[in-house]
């Protein structure tokens, strides 16, 4: 392989990944309608007025999957500033999904809680992300395993330099 090869390949390989970001940029709202749609299959009406946003469901989905979680762990875990969390953890205080606690012992420290209707919430974005889940695993499954092994490989350096470009914005 020549080197004007390999530079060709790479140029559309940077041309791929810039498309793929753009896609993911976009991704919210068809999610959204995903989401909408779960909504109305599981029966769930009280969550058509609450119109929670992609971040919010993440942020319930870190709560919901962890003990104790705090602004600053929340943070941390979704790769998010601390003010970020603040506002959206405020937002889901409103809409009554999350609700903040004290340990007894530190009545300074404080974590969230889902609320019934936040777990209700966790519970429905869980079922969005296994059918998000199944259709990936779907479309790859005619893969080898060593192809498989191969895209893993490529989206572990992928998110890699995504970390690195990130980090050399700041």
């Amino acid at each position: 392989m020549s080197m004007q090869n390999k530079q060709l390949a790479l140029r559309q390989l940077v041309e791929k990944c810039t498309s793929l970001a753009n896609y993911f940029d976009t991704m919210e709202d068809s999610e959204k309608k995903l989401l909408h749609s779960i909504i109305k299959e599981k029966g769930y009406k009280e969550f058509l007025d609450a119109n929670l946003s992609l971040a919010e469901c993440h942020v319930i989905e870190c709560i919901g999957s962890s003990e104790r979680m705090n602004t600053t762990a929340i943070a941390r875990k979704m790769n998010m500033t601390k003010g970020g969390i603040s506002k959206i953890t405020a937002k889901l205080i409103k809409k009554q999904m999350i609700e903040v606690c004290r340990l007894n012992n530190n009545q300074k420290e404080t974590y969230f809680m889902l609320t019934p209707l936040g777990e209700k919430a966790f519970q429905m974005h869980a079922a969005l992300h296994e059918q998000a889940g199944k259709r990936i695993a779907d479309y790859f499954s005619s893969y080898s395993y060593e192809q498989v092994l191969d895209a893993n490989q490529f989206l572990d350096d992928l998110m890699m330099a995504l970390q690195f470009q990130k980090g050399s914005k700041s």
